[in-house]
């Protein structure tokens, strides 16, 4: 069998599709087309990598090769070995290995942590009560947030998109990156991950950078950087004032070469306090670069963008429950992650009428200052 019919055979047993296969070979689209085409070179390191792992599977107990395989198809799902590899808390060389059969200390342990990784996730969706959140809704926020990130990842340069808690924000940075998965790189700072060096390993670690000398990363990290990228950073009023003025020296150095990268910084609005308009002229560097634009907030949120987020609600055309949600959505401080979280609780427990939300909201110690005025309402559109 040729490099094709081999992927088909592999895509039809792990039932993945065919144009997501070439990631379970380690190739990128490209590579993987490359090789079908003659290739030489990318062929032979293909075909030996297939070889080596049908020899194995063939030598594994079926349940060892079933995790394996259940791993194969994470690889499809996360974009890469390294991404699934820490998904399941295996190192990549260790279940690289364990894929070609060449893995010579005792495997017992990482097909354990296997077996049970994908048991729990089976597990899990076995479950038909528990509510699982819509991946992503186009609602009337995230695709404004949607293409602001299209904007400077087309443009290059810094954008600021700040917005409340639980609006959709990380969602829709999800979203852009699935639909724009070699271009994008996806960063999230923390009070764990804030500084300057913090930032620049998370980058070396997207890029599949491993090095623990601060020069050679840089280096590598220019290097792997290209033209027509975007850096887009979640929870970005984490970073220090050095971690954001490292960030947007990168679009500046691809510019100066007549190239662009993009980079956006998403946040709450309190990322502004930090870096725009607060202080001395030495954060001038930073504050400079924002375009000052408006912040999402939750009073911005359509009732029909609720009514996305509920489908369970939606379909039985449960319209007082859904006014309910939306009224929390829309309450400054509150937002959607907080109607979510009422709504899953009280879907997870097997009721979710009117009356359940209600008492979860108020067990929840959710305060409405104008909660009988919501409730009025509600009954006024019932009659």
């Amino acid at each position: 069998m040729d490099l094709k019919e081999r992927a088909a055979v592999i895509a039809d047993d792990l039932k993945v599709d065919f144009d997501k296969v070439h990631m379970v070979v380690g190739l990128t689209k490209d590579q993987f087309e490359a090789a079908c085409s003659g290739d030489n070179n990318i062929l032979d390191k293909a075909i030996q990598f297939l070889e080596e792992r049908e020899a194995a599977f063939a030598a594994y107990e079926s349940e060892q090769a079933d995790a394996l395989k259940a791993f194969e198809k994470l690889i499809t799902i996360e974009g890469n070995q390294r991404k699934a590899a820490e998904k399941v808390g295996i190192g990549q060389a260790i279940i690289s290995q364990m894929r070609r059969g060449k893995y010579i200390g005792r495997s017992e342990k990482y097909f354990s942590i296997l077996t049970e990784y994908f048991q729990i996730k089976a597990e899990k969706n076995e479950l038909p009560s528990v509510f699982v959140p819509v991946d992503y809704a186009p609602t009337t926020i995230s695709q404004m947030i949607y293409e602001r990130l299209r904007n400077v990842h087309v443009l290059g340069g810094c954008a600021v998109i700040t917005g409340d808690s639980g609006i959709g924000k990380t969602k829709t940075i999800q979203k852009y990156a699935k639909d724009n998965r070699t271009k994008t790189i996806v960063i999230t700072a923390s009070v764990f991950h804030h500084t300057a060096n913090d930032v620049l390993y998370l980058l070396a670690s997207e890029l599949g950078i491993s090095d623990s000398n601060k020069r050679r990363v840089k280096n590598a990290l220019f290097s792997k950087l290209r033209d027509g990228m975007i850096i887009i950073v979640d929870e970005a009023q984490e970073l220090t004032y050095q971690a954001a003025n490292a960030l947007r020296s990168i679009p500046d150095y691809f510019e100066a070469k007549g190239e662009t990268i993009g980079l956006a910084f998403v946040g709450n609005p309190c990322f502004y306090n930090k870096f725009n308009g607060r202080y001395t002229s030495d954060r001038v560097q930073v504050s400079s670069r924002f375009v000052t634009e408006p912040t999402y907030t939750a009073e911005q949120i359509q009732f029909e963008d609720t009514k996305m987020l509920y489908p369970q609600l939606t379909q039985q055309d449960m319209l007082s429950e859904l006014m309910f949600l939306h009224s929390i959505a829309t309450t400054p401080n509150l937002g959607q992650r907080k109607a979510l979280f009422i709504f899953k609780n009280a879907y997870n427990y097997g009721r979710y009428d009117l009356d359940a939300l209600i008492k979860g909201a108020k067990d929840a110690k959710i305060h409405f200052d104008n909660l009988n005025e919501i409730l009025n309402r509600i009954k006024k559109m019932e009659v």
